[in-house]
């Protein structure tokens, strides 16, 4: 199995950056191919724009999906965004380790998504979902926050945490992976000293043996749920009596 690791977090002795070498050791240890990715390291600019393209389709008004389809078919994107595109088409199994900023997403994973996520070659109108680029794929999120586990629960004060990871699990899943249930690590804070940096140490010990344990047996990581296109009518309307898996997508309340 190939695996890529694409690491999201400016500090490269973060707890984070911890949980991208203990899945890379783990991988490696069962005899799996493993690469890693880090953003932050390799300084990737995640603002998609004009300036990326030099040689435009339209040169009067930018239309990202218009440039990035251009350039995909006359093989001109920039190098950077070929070796990722490379590195995803590489990976049966993808793992994005990040932390929980503002609710979501470091800024420089949502641009890479934005910018490697290319219109034309990683989706199109008829690569999209089930029969995604990436299907047959598997695609894992691990993420920490420094809330507690409570504080990110359905009923807690942050709100539900996994919930609002929807939005990135989805866009995986619009691209054709097969999304699997994210690894939430809660309580990660820094500057802590003594008593209760020992204890967050032997809590966050504990975590990685677990997270190690898990990927062992990735075929029994339960997965997230999607509906299919067979869900929806010919408007893209749920269909009644269909499936709901995520407040995201439901049926309407009757008026």
């Amino acid at each position: 199995m190939n695996v890529l690791i694409v690491l999201a977090h400016p500090e490269p002795h973060s707890f984070n950056a911890h949980l991208a070498e203990q899945a890379r050791q783990a991988y490696l240890a069962q005899g799996h191919q493993v690469k890693t990715v880090d953003l932050y390291q390799e300084e990737f600019d995640p603002r998609e724009g004009a300036g990326h393209y030099p040689s435009r389709k339209q040169a009067d008004r930018f239309d990202a999906m218009q440039e990035q389809r251009h350039h995909w078919t006359t093989q001109a994107l920039p190098a950077e965004i070929r070796r990722h595109i490379e590195l995803l088409r590489w990976a049966d199994t993808l793992v994005l380790q990040f932390p929980f900023w503002w609710f979501g997403a470091p800024a420089i994973l949502k641009g890479w998504m934005d910018r490697v996520f290319v219109y034309g070659g990683i989706y199109d109108s008829r690569h999209r979902h089930e029969n995604g680029v990436m299907r047959g794929k598997r695609a894992l999120l691990t993420v920490t926050a420094g809330a507690s586990a409570q504080a990110c629960a359905p009923n807690g004060r942050d709100g539900d945490m996994r919930l609002m990871l929807w939005p990135i699990m989805h866009a995986l899943h619009y691209i054709g992976f097969s999304v699997l249930e994210p690894f939430l690590v809660y309580g990660v804070r820094g500057g802590l000293t003594g008593e209760a940096l020992q204890v967050q140490n032997a809590a966050l010990a504990q975590v990685t043996q677990a997270y190690r344990a898990g990927l062992g047996d990735l075929a029994a990581w339960p997965a997230v749920w999607f509906n299919r296109n067979e869900d929806f009518d010919a408007d893209l309307a749920l269909k009644p009596g269909a499936p709901v898996y995520s407040p995201f997508v439901r049926h309407r309340d009757p008026v």
